[in-house]
């Protein structure tokens, strides 16, 4: 090999420090380097996982919110049917307190105009009575005595407190 002007002790010197070379870079570079392109690689992944269960979370999240809505929609739906009935139960219940206290406004009321009738003929039949005796006093005062007047005056107030007894 030497004519080919390759020495062999050079060439073993040569081998041998590639193989340290390759040996050193291997273990020193590359291994390191793999190592940081591993972890690198890990944390991506990392980062992928943590953002997909994100989204599933987000997701979660959103339907248990829509299914919140829907719920309270529902109740809320439940409880102004609820009320409504109770509304129209109570407009009810007020419109027929209305009618009883009306009907009672009515039976008092008509019980007052017949008291204050009643009344009524009683001062006109006194006033009558008054009238009456006033005009015989005056029309016969001239035309009789005073024994016949007073007879007179007896017999018409015994008759007025007849008729008093018979109409009541």
């Amino acid at each position: 090999m030497e004519k080919l002007g390759i020495e062999p002790k050079l060439l073993l010197a040569q081998i041998v420090n590639f193989i340290l070379f390759f040996i050193l870079v291997k273990k020193f570079i590359v291994k390191p380097f793999i190592q940081f392109l591993d972890q690198e690689k890990k944390k991506e992944k990392e980062k992928e996982d943590a953002l997909t269960k994100i989204k599933k979370s987000e997701e979660q999240l959103t339907e248990q919110e829509r299914k919140l809505k829907d719920k309270a929609k529902r109740e809320l739906d439940a409880i102004l049917i609820e009320a409504k009935k109770d509304g129209q139960q109570i407009r009810a219940d007020i419109l027929k307190q209305a009618e009883i206290d009306a009907e009672e406004i009515k039976t008092r009321m008509k019980k007052q105009l017949d008291e204050e009738r009643e009344r009524l003929y009683k001062d006109i039949r006194e006033k009558i009575a008054d009238v009456s005796l006033y005009l015989v006093n005056e029309g016969l005062k001239e035309a009789l005595d005073v024994e016949t007047k007073r007879k007179i005056t007896e017999r018409i107030l015994r008759n007025l407190s007849t008729t008093k007894i018979i109409e009541n």
